[in-house]
This record gives C-alpha cells, sequence and structure tokens, in this order.
C-alpha cells in the first residue's frame, strides 16, 4: 500500500476440506495508508489450514488490523501466523490482531502465534485470542429449545462465517459465500 492515506482490505474464506495453505503479506509505505484482513474458516474433521498474515509498517501514521475467526472439528489442525512489524520510521502508526477460535472435538490442533515485531518508540501494537469450546450455558439454551448439541454447533461454525459474509461489500461475493457456507456445514 503505496498511496498516501491509501486503504487496502481483504476479506479471507476458507473452507478447508483439504489441506490449504495461505499467506498474505502487506507493505504500509504510504504515510496514513492502513490495511484490514478479515478471515473466517472451518476446517472439517482431519484437515489441515495454515494461515500467514504478515502487516509491515514502514511509513508514518499507519493502521493495520488483522482478524480471524473460526471453527476446527475433530482432528482438525489450524495455524495462524499473524505478524505485525512496526519498522524505523512509522511513528504514530497501529497494529491490531485478533483471532477467536471455537474447538469442536478433544482431538484439534490449534496454533495461535501472535508476533509484534518494534523497532520504532512511538507506536502502539496489540493482539489477543480467544479459543474455546461451546459454553454450557449456550448449549442449555439450544437443548431447551429441542436443538441438539451437534445441531447447535453447526449454527453457531455457520454464525462466525455468515458475520464475515455480512462485511463483503460486493454483493455477488457475499451471495457466493453464502452458497459455499451451505455447501460446507
Amino acid at each position: 500500500v503505496t498511496g498516501e492515506k491509501a486503504s487496502f482490505e481483504v476479506i479471507r474464506l476458507y473452507l478447508a476440506q483439504g489441506n490449504v495453505i495461505s499467506g498474505i503479506r502487506t507493505d504500509l509505505a504510504g504515510n496514513g495508508s492502513s490495511f484490514t484482513c478479515k478471515s473466517g474458516y472451518l476446517v472439517k474433521p482431519s484437515k489441515k489450514l495454515d494461515m500467514n498474515v504478515i502487516a509491515n509498517h514502514i511509513g508514518k501514521n499507519t493502521q493495520s488490523d488483522i482478524q480471524a475467526d473460526g471453527t476446527l472439528y475433530d482432528g482438525a489442525e489450524k495455524a495462524f501466523r499473524g505478524t505485525i512489524d512496526l519498522k524505523r520510521g512509522c511513528a504514530g502508526s497501529e497494529g491490531k490482531e485478533e483471532e477467536n477460535v471455537l474447538l469442536l472435538g478433544d482431538d484439534v490442533v490449534n496454533k495461535t502465534i501472535p508476533l509484534i515485531l518494534c523497532t520504532e518508540e512511538d507506536v502502539k501494537g496489540s493482539h489477543g485470542a480467544s479459543i474455546g469450546e461451546l459454553e454450557q450455558g449456550m448449549l442449555f439454551y439450544f437443548e431447551a429449545r429441542g436443538i441438539s448439541k451437534s445441531e447447535a454447533e453447526k449454527i453457531v461454525a455457520k454464525a462466525r462465517l455468515e458475520k464475515l459474509c455480512q462485511e463483503t461489500a460486493d454483493e455477488k461475493a457475499a451471495e457466493y459465500m453464502h452458497q459455499k457456507i451451505e455447501e460446507v456445514i
């Protein structure tokens, strides 16, 4: 992203029915430029997903926001590496990274690997992760309405992906994403 105050947004949907490796790197060279990456994923039983997102802050007052939200089923493996590199000369810049992972099975392998590198003084960098199973209160709510645990898991997994579709400005892309989510779930 080289233009002054240029903005770049990526929305990615992974419905890993096979093994998937994906990577994105952006260089925020223009002063005031920004990068947003929103990823949604669903990794089916015994499949693997490996994602890597790198945001290099080079220009002054740059912004990056890396978000990932997904579900891992029985035996699934996922690695998510998010790197925010606040380089010398990028004063006033800010990088954020967040991931939320729903684990549906005892033998899933989740690797959430956030990395913030910094060689500049006046910058902000933050990362967070929420990793867990469906809460008992939520399961009780579904079961009280006649919805089984497996159906509740599908509903919650689908909702996480549908959120990504709602954030997609391109209607045709959003419709295609809806269709693929329905096919996989």
